[in-house]
C-alpha cells in the first residue's frame, strides 16, 4: 500500500508542477525568441483600441497601467488581506510608470521590458482576450441594428 506521503507528491496539479518550476528558474525559457518591443508595440495598438471601445481613446496608457498591475492583485484587496508585500510591489509598479504622477508612455516601456517574459507574455494575452471579447460585443450590437 502506498504512504500517504507518497499519494499526496503524486496527486500535484500540473498547474503547481509548471509554476514550481518556473519559479525555481525565474521566467520561462526562450526569451531570445520573443522580440519585447514588438510585444509591447501589439500591447499598445490593442489598449488604444480597447480605450477606444469605452470613448476615451486618450487614456489607454492609464488603462494599460490598470490592467498591468492587477495581476499583482487589486489593492483593496491586498489591503484588506494585510498583504505588504503585494501592496509594495503595487505601489513600486503604479510609481515606475508615472512621471509626475501622471502615466508616462516611456515610464511603461521602460516597467514592461523589465519585466519577467511569462508576464509580458501573459498581459499581451490578456489584452487579446479583452480585445476580442469587445470586438465580439460591437460585431453582435451591429448585427442587431441590422434587424
Amino acid at each position: 500500500m502506498k504512504s500517504k506521503r507518497h499519494i499526496t507528491r503524486n496527486n500535484k496539479t500540473l498547474k503547481q508542477k509548471i509554476n514550481k518550476y518556473i519559479c525555481k528558474k525565474k521566467d520561462i525559457c526562450c526569451d531570445n525568441e520573443f522580440d519585447r518591443n514588438l510585444v509591447i508595440e501589439d500591447i499598445f495598438t490593442l489598449y488604444r483600441e480597447i480605450a477606444e471601445y469605452y470613448f476615451e481613446k486618450d487614456e489607454y496608457l492609464s488603462y494599460i497601467n490598470n490592467d498591468f498591475i492587477k495581476f499583482i492583485g487589486y489593492k483593496i484587496d491586498l489591503e484588506r488581506n494585510k498583504d505588504k508585500e503585494g501592496v509594495m510591489l503595487f505601489e513600486n509598479i503604479n510609481r515606475k510608470m508615472s512621471l509626475n504622477k501622471k502615466v508616462d508612455k516611456m515610464k511603461i516601456i521602460k516597467v514592461l521590458n523589465e519585466v519577467p517574459l511569462y508576464y509580458l507574455l501573459s498581459f499581451l494575452g490578456s489584452a487579446y482576450y479583452t480585445h476580442k471579447r469587445q470586438k465580439e460585443v460591437l460585431e453582435k450590437l451591429k448585427e442587431e441594428e441590422k434587424q
